[in-house]
């Protein structure tokens, strides 16, 4: 299990650290869902004030978005050197939310403790031994009694599972990622909303879903947007 957390904590280290210098500009399903309004998109905006926890967070591209709207920040990040690449990034620009490393289901706040989650592009990375839904315990400990998770969810028809082979579990490991980051990695990937639902359900209530086509001149990513309430 080491190695291969090893393997993909170096390749994702090396990638932002190649953008280090870059500007970034939030994930635009971060932004819609954050400040628009949607006939299925039901839950309680976040208020200044309210305490996220930025799940994946990267180079900061959406770190930076939820600092601009007020909200009391805090992430983490797979790899020290990720951390204070974007610790950096952030101070740079006026910011100085609590990053630390940590893991989908390691992570390194107390229970209770955010009123909403952000988990853009990552929730279902499955470390060795581990599956999704120790993914959501972990993130159903941190958030706050009724508070909210707001993620996106990998569809299986999308081009990071490209002759993946498929898992008991759900999961699938990836064969082909033209990024070169994810091959050899577990991910978890859902075919439908309804799906997503059932799978989230013990944890989770109140949902709304959004989802994603698009045809990147070739790469083709699909993908579900997810806002639930903690159980």
């Amino acid at each position: 299990m080491e190695d291969r957390n090893s393997e993909i904590n170096s390749r994702y280290e090396r990638y932002y650290a190649e953008r280090v210098n870059s500007k970034v500009y939030p994930t635009e399903f971060v932004v819609r869902t954050m400040l628009a309004n949607y006939p299925n998109l039901e839950f309680r905006k976040p208020a200044p004030g309210d305490q996220i926890l930025d799940i994946g967070f990267g180079d900061g591209r959406n770190t930076a978005f939820l600092c601009d709207c007020g909200l009391t920040v805090s992430g983490i990040e797979i790899t020290e050197g990720i951390v204070d690449q974007t610790r950096l990034r952030m101070k740079k620009l006026g910011h100085d939310p609590d990053l630390r490393v940590g893991r989908n289901s390691d992570i390194c706040f107390e229970g209770g403790k955010f009123d909403y989650i952000l988990a853009c592009h990552c929730c279902y990375y499955c470390d060795d031994g581990e599956t999704l839904l120790d993914n959501l315990k972990e993130y159903a400990r941190v958030l706050k009694k009724d508070g909210f998770l707001i993620a996106s969810v990998a569809n299986k028809s999308s081009y990071i599972f490209n002759d993946a082979k498929e898992l008991a579990d759900g999961s699938m490991v990836v064969v082909t990622d033209p990024y070169n980051n994810r091959t050899g990695y577990r991910l978890h990937g859902f075919t439908c909303s309804e799906d997503i639902e059932d799978y989230f359900t013990p944890l989770f209530r109140n949902f709304s879903f959004g989802a994603a086509d698009n045809d990147y001149y070739g790469i083709s990513e699909r993908v579900f947007w997810v806002v639930c309430q903690k159980r």
